[in-house]
């Protein structure tokens, strides 16, 4: 196609994905049209390994097609003469600032795993130069891990983010994977655990960090990773306040402390529950597999216990939806809603959380396989 500022301005936005159009007077240029830009790239190099160049958005008259054409000859001759050389930044190198610039805004668990990727998933990849790399080089680091999808979900995800990360610091110009089929992401759990399988479980855990996390994981219904980044400082005057960092959606969360929680939460410096690091609790396999066999309680994870929760609250206690999306820190309503309702529920919470306790001591109280401490121990530990 030769192009014109008409024809570029006739070329139709595609309701998703992208088209590709070339310009028969500049070799190796072409307009690509997304669902809202058009944008000018340049292909240059031989067979198998072209690269290509963004030269600019296509925004008369600020940059039109002339200009485009003129940036795109200039890069021809530039290479021909041999002024252009490949970016060597690799991709070792684009990790190291990744980590330093860009994972202190996320929480801790997200670090952690992108950390995981970058550094173990890829360690192969890091003597690489970023432009040097391609889906060849990514898919089979994806295929290593394809039995467990949500691993390799999560992968490709992290490791889109990072080379876009890179093309806007100007280390690369095209990501690798936005070519790359997303794997399916893994379908949403259901599983709710009965009162009889609730009470095996508290009965089996353990006097130990895991045994009390997974306990303040039952009555609040808050995330496993939550309770085990807790600070000392994030307990303030009657509330358990979790900055927008240690939270999933980052959105500070603000939980009232009842007895029972407030006898669990150990007097600790720092971190409440540390590793011999001085890290956040993370032993998560070998202590789930004990509790397993201790419980015999089959195909439940740490996360089923918030959905347990959530559940017993809306059909054994009548709890409103929208306090029990308070207690879990769920982003709820419309963008416009949540802009004008910055209520924060806080009583409401508070009788939610002492209904559960309630219904919980009930259970655990006419049930025989219940521990030596139970819940009305640590209520009156913490009245």
């Amino acid at each position: 196609m030769r192009f014109s500022d008409q024809t570029i301005r006739s070329l139709p936005h595609p309701e998703q994905g992208q088209k590709e159009y070339s310009d028969d007077a500049v070799p190796g240029l072409s307009i690509v049209v997304g669902t809202r830009t058009k944008s000018f790239v340049l292909s240059m190099g031989s067979r198998g390994a072209r690269k290509k160049h963004t030269l600019g958005r296509y925004a008369p008259p600020h940059f039109t097609l002339a200009i485009a054409r003129e940036k795109a000859r200039d890069l021809i001759a530039e290479h021909r003469l041999g002024k252009v050389e490949v970016p060597r930044t690799t991709f070792g190198e684009a990790a190291q600032l990744y980590d330093r610039l860009h994972l202190p805004s996320l929480r801790f668990s997200s670090a952690r795993d992108i950390r995981r990727t970058l550094n173990v998933r890829c360690e192969r990849l890091r003597r690489f130069a970023l432009a040097e790399i391609t889906r060849r080089e990514i898919a089979p680091i994806l295929d290593d891990i394809a039995d467990t999808p949500a691993e390799m979900g999560a992968a490709f995800r992290q490791l889109r983010a990072f080379f876009r990360w890179c093309v806007t610091r100007g280390y690369l110009d095209t990501v690798p994977t936005d070519r790359m089929a997303e794997p399916k992401r893994v379908e949403s759990r259901s599983r709710v655990l009965t009162p009889n399988e609730l009470t095996k479980i508290w009965a089996a855990l353990p006097e130990s960090d895991y045994g009390t996390i997974i306990k303040l994981c039952i009555l609040s219904g808050q995330r496993r990773g939550q309770w085990a980044a807790c600070r000392r400082e994030y307990i303030q005057d009657g509330f358990v306040v979790w900055p927008r960092t240690a939270m999933k959606a980052a959105r500070e969360h603000v939980l009232p402390l009842t007895p029972a929680i407030r006898a669990l939460l150990p007097d600790r410096i720092g971190y409440l529950f540390p590793t011999a690091g001085g890290m956040p609790f993370n032993n998560w396999a070998a202590c789930k597999a004990r509790l397993d066999r201790l419980s015999q309680v089959e195909n439940w994870r740490h996360h089923d216990l918030r959905r347990t929760w959530s559940t017993v609250a809306a059909e054994e206690l009548g709890i409103e939806p929208h306090y029990i999306e308070s207690v879990l820190a769920h982003v709820a309503g419309t963008p416009v809603a949540r802009v004008y309702n910055r209520a924060r529920y806080i009583e409401p919470m508070r009788k939610a959380l002492l209904a559960f306790e309630n219904w919980l001591q009930a259970l655990l109280s006419t049930t025989e396989s219940i521990d030596a401490r139970g819940l009305s121990d640590l209520r009156s530990a913490g009245a």
